[in-house]
């Protein structure tokens, strides 16, 4: 089945398999609990911890992927410095199964075609605090996110989240094939009653207030929660949550490409905070520098869109100089 199937097809079920064992290696550093943090910030910069889990994620997930795919082109978000004996050659038949599904141009794609961005560990932060603080429900927030673009846009994503409830769930999406591995137990929700936005924990700007101060002046915010990493946000909206708000430069593409893959496969859309497609061609800047907006199925993005202020939106450029 391996054999016959397309190269998206091998690639996203690939994906799955390693996404979850870059998972277990994340649980098993917390439980030596020896992180080895390291700040990887610019003088100047706010804090931007790298833990010992991040990079033998990342060595995991680079060196699995290459095993089938020599030729990948992969862009990580962590310099690659810890080896690890895991290298993950198994493969998802649920993945497999779903091709029947797939347009002609998505069985066309080559290897050479697409474009591979990885966040290892999007939540380092939160790793890091729940360490300090002894306090493990912000492990949920924790996601190994996989994203594979195709001319500059995503066209599948794997999002797994290792401390969902025991054993952890693995979501995915395939262009056109909608949003898998989830059950009733573990699946999407249903949206909430009022709409509740969710944005940054850790790195909150006037930008990003300015945002949500515009968004509850119009009534499309009720209440805003903020929680850590692009994954688990994405997660919050696809659960019920209205939108992700985050009017400001930080965010990079590989915490944007997987989460929008599975966004846009559930009827939601990501872009930057002007509307603007996100593009995930090799030669990009790594940053996004308009922003990042996310709403689910349930709302208009375009009404959250025309909400931010436009002088808020000409401000991100000058705001990515900065940094």
């Amino acid at each position: 089945m391996w054999n016959r199937a397309c190269f998206l097809t091998r690639l996203v079920a690939s994906s799955v398999r390693v996404s979850e064992t870059a998972g277990g290696i994340i649980k098993s550093v917390m439980a030596g609990g020896d992180l080895k943090i390291v700040d990887k910030s610019e003088f100047g910069e706010p804090s931007d911890p790298q833990t010992e889990a991040d990079r033998r994620a990342q060595f995991c997930i680079v060196q699995s992927l290459q095993k089938h795919f020599s030729q990948l082109n992969i862009i990580g978000e962590e310099d690659i410095t810890s080896a690890v004996p895991d290298v993950e050659l198994g493969y998802s038949l649920d993945v497999l199964r779903t091709e029947a599904q797939f347009s002609d141009d998505l069985r066309a794609i080559k290897e050479d075609d697409v474009v591979v961005w990885v966040d290892p560990l999007d939540g380092t932060s939160e790793v890091a605090l729940a360490v300090k603080n002894k306090n493990a429900a912000l492990l949920e927030q924790v996601t190994v996110l996989i994203g594979i673009a195709y001319k500059g846009r995503p066209v599948a994503g794997v999002i797994h989240q290792p401390y969902f409830q025991e054993s952890g769930r693995t979501i995915w999406a395939i262009q056109g094939c909608g949003v898998h591995g989830v059950t009733p137990a573990t699946g999407l929700g249903a949206p909430t009653g009022s709409k509740v936005v969710v944005t940054t924990r850790s790195h909150l700007s006037e930008s990003v207030t300015g945002a949500l101060d515009a968004l509850k002046q119009r009534g499309l915010a009720d209440s805003v929660e903020k929680v850590g990493g692009a994954g688990y946000k994405v997660l919050k909206v696809l659960e019920g949550c209205a939108a992700y708000v985050f009017a400001s430069a930080g965010c990079k593409k590989w915490d944007t490409c997987a989460v929008e893959a599975v966004l846009a496969a559930a009827g939601g859309r990501l872009s930057d905070v002007s509307g603007r497609d996100i593009r995930y061609e090799p030669s990009v800047q790594k940053n996004n520098t308009g922003g990042v907006l996310a709403t689910a199925p349930w709302v208009t993005h375009q009404e959250y869109v025309d909400s931010i202020p436009q002088s808020l939106k000409n401000a991100l450029p000058e705001i990515a100089a900065k940094n």
